[in-house]
């Protein structure tokens, strides 16, 4: 593409195919000069030549093919049609050509052509040559390009300079180019459609799927279903084997998906994790070093069968900087906390074990503690806390226990646990068999069967209860509303109740079975139901409507209306039913349609009819109609307007009034007083038009036309060719051609009072006249006599 664009602007700006033109130098060569102005400037002038000779003006005309100006803006000399030349004496412009050589100088630049072939030349700072269609270059002060356009692209080379490096593109038969620069070498290479690269920036494979980026900071890969994204600046990675894997890391979040067994979600807040069929996966001891403010740490990790069993040890084993931070207002106290405040990075001695892929973890770092098991918080104390808490054994403690006035923390681990403090208490059997949850706010009790699957909750403002993955439920309240929700694999259940609204709604999918119900205060409910395809049907206080298979489909329209038998009685009130529509494919009925689909459809109401059958249009009103196939017959009528046409007045027409006919024409034939003129058309007999600004008639086959105006009048015999004639009343000018000036002519011009008479174009004989006494007459442009304004006589230009 870049090259091809690069030869067109080439060839657009070179020498154009027709002579250099500039009218500012070229406009006054075509000044018109007659009658006694003429004869003063011209000191010769008959069938073989004319010279021009006045002040600042010169010119020689030959025989219709030899012209020279010499004139005060330009000369020009031409020698038709071999040679042309015109240069400039204003400025620095010159063209010349000599058959199909062409040579243009402007200003700086000069441009030259073998048209259409070779074209060459130069501007400030740049210069080309072109052969079309072989070879084309160009030259300019950063660069040039060089290239041989022949389709497909043959070879096409590129040079320019950039800051301080040079810059070269090739392309060779189209498919296959690269670019280099002195600094970096090749930097991009493509072979259409196999491979495309560019140094730094990307590979693409587009027949093997294959994509990868080379960015410093981000990079990607891609090969068919496996994408790989590393972004270092933001510590972002992502891994996916679509559909089965997932595996995203960022400083906010992890998460690793394998599908449909192994879902794992950490955050910094929690850690959640759901092992489907016990996927297992051993992890091998890891052993790694570690330095931090001069210290030197040996770490250990060791999992077996996915964290099942999990160690994590930190050991340090040569000493730098001893001192260690204390961070300000550190508590020591032992507390509740849902987010671990250490970790073995921040650690000079760690220690940490989990059980049951993290759902008992025990965790020491220096002189801090502390253990979870799930769902419970993390307990955490200081060594140094007064508090005592008990641990048995110390090394991997199985019981826990600590009690104080505000806390209480108890594990036998995996029989039973207790987490209690002043507003909350949860107790664990059996790690998470059972576990049960009290809260103080809004009276909460909770409680879960093997945890996270089976759980059930009531408080004062909600409930509900699930058995995961196959079935939620919840319920929200307030004083006077509630909300409840249901959700299965294939079902979801909803139902809202408030003091002006209520509504319950039932979905089961993907076959889409639902149902719908509504009430607004004060209002009457509204149904739906929706066994998709076969059964449809929606009822409300002002309609019903059902659907089967979606070609039977009906509705019911409902309205109340009060009478009153008798004046004793009160008012009542009765509601009645209407047939809204009946649908039974292809018949479409209701109470101001039919349709038979796709052929007829039909509207009515009181006063208007409408119907579409078989491409027949019709609509009827009192006023009148209208009629239309397809516009080929076309009808309308009104109280004031009849019209009957065909094809937009194009084939034929007929319009008319009450009391008149306004327009009856077939294809152009006929009247037409539809405008602002009346029209008589029957050509090529006849044709006349009659308006308030101009009368025109036309007779025959182009045998006499006149048109007249009020300033202008124009006749013409035999299509202007046997005779015209055409008069202005505003400047009193006409002429007259007989048979286009070879038998007569006769023309006015506005200066002088100029007329002009003769035969043959005034080759034959011509005779002027002028205002001021001017006269000539000539015979075959060789024998003239003229009268000059100041009384002089001339006989060939020579005064007697």
């Amino acid at each position: 593409m870049i090259p091809t664009i690069t030869f067109y602007l080439i060839c657009v700006s070179i020498s154009p195919a027709y002579a250099k033109t500039w009218p500012d130098l070229e406009s006054e060569q075509e000044v018109k000069i007659y009658g006694s102005e003429r004869s003063a400037k011209f000191k010769a002038s008959n069938i073989f030549y004319d010279i021009e000779d006045w002040k600042d003006h010169y010119s020689v005309r030959a025989l219709g093919i030899y012209r020279y100006y010499d004139y005060p803006l330009a000369k020009s000399k031409t020698i038709f049609p071999f040679y042309y030349n015109i240069q400039s004496k204003i400025d620095n412009r010159e063209y010349k050509r000599i058959i199909n050589v062409n040579v243009t100088k402007e200003n700086d630049s000069v441009q030259k052509s073998f048209f259409p072939f070779v074209f060459w030349g130069n501007r400030p700072n740049t210069s080309y040559l072109v052969t079309i269609p072989f070879f084309f270059q160009n030259k300019t002060e950063t660069g040039n390009s060089v290239g041989f356009p022949i389709l497909p692209l043959v070879y096409y080379n590129h040079k320019e300079k950039i800051s301080d490096s040079t810059y070269h593109y090739t392309r060779f038969l189209t498919l296959f180019h690269f670019e280099r620069n002195e600094k970096s070498g090749i930097t991009d290479l493509s072979f259409t459609p196999l491979f495309y690269y560019s140094k730094e920036n990307y590979l693409f494979l587009p027949l093997l799927l294959y994509y990868q980026n080379f960015r410093e900071t981000a990079r990607n890969y891609w090969f068919g279903p496996i994408y790989y994204y590393r972004d270092r600046s933001m510590e972002k990675r992502l891994f996916v084997f679509f559909p089965f894997v997932v595996s995203f890391v960022s400083p906010k979040r992890e998460v690793d998906f394998v599908f449909p067994l192994y879902l794992n979600i950490k955050d910094s807040e929690e850690d959640y994790h759901i092992n489907l069929l016990w996927y297992t996966k051993v992890h091998n001891a890891n052993v790694n070093l570690a330095t931090n403010d001069g210290n030197v740490y040996l770490d250990y990790d060791f999992g077996l069968f996915y964290n099942l069993v999990g160690i994590s040890k930190r050991s340090r084993i040569l000493t730098g900087n001893s001192l260690k931070t204390q961070e300000l207002n550190q508590s020591t106290k032992p507390e509740l906390k849902k987010k671990r405040e250490f970790n073995r990075e921040n650690s000079d001695q760690f220690t940490g074990y989990q059980l049951l892929f993290g759902i008992f973890s025990y965790e020491k770092a220096d002189t801090k503690k502390h253990i979870r098991l799930l769902p419970f918080a993390w307990f955490t104390w200081d060594e140094s806390s007064e508090d005592k808490v008990v641990l048995v054994p110390p090394f991997f403690p199985i019981w826990l226990s600590y009690v104080s006035d505000d806390l209480e923390y108890k594990i036998i681990f995996p029989l039973y646990g207790k987490q209690k403090d002043k507003t909350s208490e949860i107790q664990s059997y059996l790690i998470n068999g059972y576990i049960k949850e009290e809260y103080e706010e809004n009276h909460r009790v909770e409680r879960s069967y093997f945890w996270p699957f089976v759980n059930v909750y009531e408080s004062d403002i909600d409930s509900g209860h699930r058995v995961l993955p196959f079935y939620v439920y919840n319920q929200k309240k307030k004083e006077k509303s509630f909300q409840k929700n249901a959700y299965t694999f294939i079902s979801i259940y909803k139902r809202v109740s408030n003091p002006n609204f209520e509504r319950k709604e039932f979905l089961v999918w993907p076959i889409w079975i639902s149902y719908d119900w509504y009430l607004f205060k004060d209002q009457n409910p509204i149904t739906t139901i929706w066994f998709t395809p076969f059964f449809y049907r929606r009822v409300s206080d002002s309609s019903s409507r059902t659907n089967l298979f979606w070609f039977i489909d009906w509705e019911f329209e409902s309205y109340k209306s009060t009478f009153t038998k008798n004046q004793n009685e009160t008012n009542q009130t009765a509601t009645k039913e209407t047939l809204s529509h009946l649908f039974l494919f292809p018949f479409y009925y209701s109470d101001s349609s039919f349709s038979i689909l796709p052929i007829s459809f039909n509207f009515w109401s009181k006063e208007e009819f409408t119907t579409f059958t078989m491409l027949n249009y019709y609509h009827s009103k009192k006023e009148g109609h209208y009629y239309n196939f397809l516009y080929l017959v076309e009808s309308e009528n009104s109280t004031n307007h009849y019209q009957f046409r065909s094809l937009w007045d194009f084939l034929f027409s007929f319009q008319k009034k009450p009391k008149e006919i306004e327009r009856l024409t077939l294809l152009w034939l006929g009247y037409d007083n539809t405008s602002d003129k009346k029209t008589i058309n029957f050509f090529p007999l006849v044709r006349t038009t009659v308006s308030e600004e101009e009368t025109s008639k036309l007779y025959g086959p182009f045998i006499y036309y006149q048109s007249k105006s009020a300033d202008e009048i124009t006749e013409l015999a035999l299509a202007g060719i046997g005779y015209y004639h055409n008069q202005t009343k505003s400047d009193n000018q006409y002429s007259t051609y007989v048979l286009l000036g070879a038998i007569y002519q006769e023309k006015t011009e506005l200066e002088r009072g100029f007329v002009k008479r003769g035969s043959l174009w005034g080759w034959l004989w011509e005779y002027q006249t002028e205002d001021n006494g001017y006269e000539k007459f000539s015979i075959l442009k060789l024998f003239s006599y003229s009268k000059e304004t100041d009384g002089t006589k001339k006989i060939l230009g020579i005064s007697i």
